[in-house]
This record gives structure tokens, C-alpha cells and sequence, in this order.
């Protein structure tokens, strides 16, 4: 974990753990330790055979020594990426599927008789929690050795992940609701504590994920409460699309994140906009969740194509607790941009 300072924030670069897998490591090390405990030596996954979490867990866990088997989909037989070579690399069998539904059947058939631990998609599971909790912990460390406290521009060497009131918080985490594992974890970890965690949602409503929240809360061995609407904030609801003349000197460039994109999906503008952040910066993001992220929260006019507003930002000062809008931003890089590396990484011309 490195924290970088990014025009008038900073990112938690979780991204440059091995592979790029991120808070990813975070899960599996609780899943590892979960096995090891219990003396398990194989594991059963399922999920998009394209996506970051069975191509992590899988990796991962063979890397650990352990038998692991999969079962997949995938909804178009042509594409090939490299989550998906990673998977079949790491399997020890691996069944794909052409429909979610059928490789969902298949998981809860084959867990019947299943000598060993079997993960529904996305590896929701209480072994998860203990690795995270051991990440918000170093997290908080490294969050208070940042902030200024004191008055007198000190450092005011505090524990934030202590309890200390809700009328006391001096720094925001802010982080992309997936599968909800991490959001949910840290806002467990944090409840009280001065560090007050946002969570943002893509790809999905907080008023159709909300309603879930507590059932998830079940699976992953968290303390069951309210996350109250507060926490949770989403893209501007504006179908703006703005042009600018030279967005990192490309002449005739739109905004590339206007709403209405369909999730998981990208296109020419998001990718040259990724590699022009990329160059500036030498941060390598993902264009499912931490493109959208950075663009809404992180850009400037110096950058070249960010409107002098920003309306995410603008959204947010209205979720913050009174008093503190202008409370230092710390947002976490999950990684998963493994698959996304010919964005900025180009062949060489042999």
C-alpha cells in the first residue's frame, strides 16, 4: 500500500500488489488462513470466467498450494482476456458456461459433494472480513500519519480506528461498492471512529442495494445495522457531455464519462482519457471502476478535460457530517487493472 497525492487529494494506491490484484490479496489472505485453520485443501469458485474476482481467487489460492476447481460463464464465446488465461492457468478443472444461470446451478450441484470449501460468486464469505480488518487497520495508521490535526499545523498522532464520536471526523475513505465485501468491511471497521467512510455505487443503484446490504452483511460474519443513505453517493445524475478543444493535447475530444455508459463497458474516449491520465501521473487505472472514480473526483483544469466544476465532488460536501465538507479525501485503488494493461502499456515494435 502506497498513498499518493493526486491534485487536491490523495489515493490509496492498494494497485501495486502483485499482479495488480489489490484489495483483492486483502480477501484471499482471510480465505487462506480460514483453510489453513480448518485444515481445507481444496476450494471450489465460480463466476464470470472475464472478471477480477475468480481470476484473483484462483491465482491466488493455487499460488497458496491449494486444489482449486471452477466453474464459469461467460456471455460471448469469442472474447479472450486475460482474466480469463489466468483461470485456466490456475485451475485445476475449470467448466465454463454460455449462461450465468446455468453455471449458478452447476456451483450448487457439484457443492453437494464437495470434499473441501466452496465460495459462492464473488467469494462472500466471514473469512473475508479478517483480512480487510487487518488492511483498515494499517490503513488507519497511514491515514493519521497524513492528516494535520493540531491546530499549530502539527501532527497530532491519534489511533482513528479507535471510537471517538461521530462530531470528530477528520479525514473521508471513500471507495467503489462492488460486491459491497470491502464498503461493508470498512464501515463496519470505522463505525465511530473518526475516519467516516463513503461508499460509491457502479453499476448499480443504492436504492436496489441497499435493501441487500443486510443479507450480505450475514454471509460476511458482520454486525448487522443500517447503512444509512449518507454513506452511499452516486455519479451526477447529468447526461452532460462536454467538449474540450485539447484535453491532453488531442484536438476534438469529448468528455468521456457521461452517464448513461453501460456498466462494464468502455469505449476510444475512456481509453485515450486513461492513458493521458497514465502519462500525468504514471497511475494505472481500470476503466470499470477506478477511471470513473478519478475523473469524477480527481481532476482539475490542469489536466486538461475535467469541468472547472466537479460534480461529484459537489455532490459529496452535501453526505458530509456538519462541519466537515472540507475534510481531507482519501480514495482507495482496489487494483484489478491486470487485464486493462494495453490501455497504457504499449507492444514494442519488433
Amino acid at each position: 500500500m502506497k498513498v499518493t497525492n493526486c491534485f487536491e487529494h490523495a489515493i490509496i494506491r492498494d494497485d501495486l500488489l502483485p499482479f495488480g490484484f489489490g484489495t483483492k490479496w486483502r480477501k484471499v489472505y482471510g480465505v487462506v488462513q480460514f483453510l489453513h485453520r480448518n485444515q481445507i485443501g481444496r476450494i471450489l469458485l465460480w463466476g464470470s470466467i472475464h472478471g477480477n474476482y475468480l481470476a484473483s481467487f484462483t491465482t491466488i489460492l493455487r499460488l497458496f498450494g491449494f486444489h482449486v476447481e471452477t466453474i464459469s460463464y461467460t456471455k460471448d464465446p469469442n472474447l479472450k482476456t486475460y482474466n480469463e488465461r489466468l483461470v485456466n492457468l490456475h485451475s485445476h478443472s475449470n467448466v465454463c458456461y454460455a449462461k450465468r444461470k446455468d453455471a449458478e446451478l452447476q456451483f450448487f450441484e457439484r457443492a453437494n459433494n464437495f470434499q473441501g470449501l466452496c465460495l459462492p460468486e464473488f467469494g462472500i464469505h466471514p473469512a473475508l472480513t479478517h483480512g480487510l480488518s487487518l488492511f483498515w487497520k494499517e490503513l488507519a495508521s497511514e491515514i493519521h500519519s497524513k492528516v494535520q490535526t493540531a491546530s499549530d499545523g502539527s501532527e497530532k498522532i491519534e489511533d482513528l480506528s479507535q471510537p471517538n464520536g461521530c462530531d470528530a471526523k477528520v479525514a473521508i475513505l471513500l471507495l467503489e461498492v462492488g460486491s459491497g465485501a470491502s464498503f461493508l468491511s470498512a464501515y463496519d471497521f470505522f463505525q465511530d471512529s473518526k475516519i467516516f467512510v463513503l461508499g460509491i455505487m457502479v453499476g448499480e443503484k443504492k436504492t436496489t442495494w441497499l435493501p441487500k446490504s443486510e443479507t450480505l452483511q450475514k454471509k460476511l460474519g458482520l454486525k448487522i445495522q443500517t447503512v444509512p443513505n449518507e454513506n452511499l453517493i452516486e455519479f451526477p445524475d447529468e447526461r452532460f457531455l462536454i467538449s474540450n478543444p485539447k484535453p491532453f493535447g488531442k484536438e476534438n475530444q469529448s468528455f468521456p464519462f457521461r452517464e448513461g455508459i453501460r456498466f462494464a463497458k468502455t469505449t476510444n474516449q475512456i481509453r485515450e482519457w486513461i492513458e493521458g491520465f497514465y502519462n500525468k501521473t504514471n497511475i494505472i487505472l481500470e476503466p470499470i471502476y477506478s477511471a470513473k472514480s478519478t475523473f469524477n473526483l480527481f481532476e482539475d483544469e490542469n489536466m486538461g478535460q475535467a469541468p472547472k466544476s466537479k460534480p461529484l465532488l459537489q455532490t459529496l460536501k452535501s453526505y458530509m457530517p456538519t462541519g466537515s465538507e472540507n475534510l481531507p479525501l482519501f480514495y482507495l485503488h482496489q487494483g484489478g487493472q491486470i487485464q486493462h494493461l494495453d490501455l497504457v502499456l504499449k507492444r514494442p515494435i519488433i
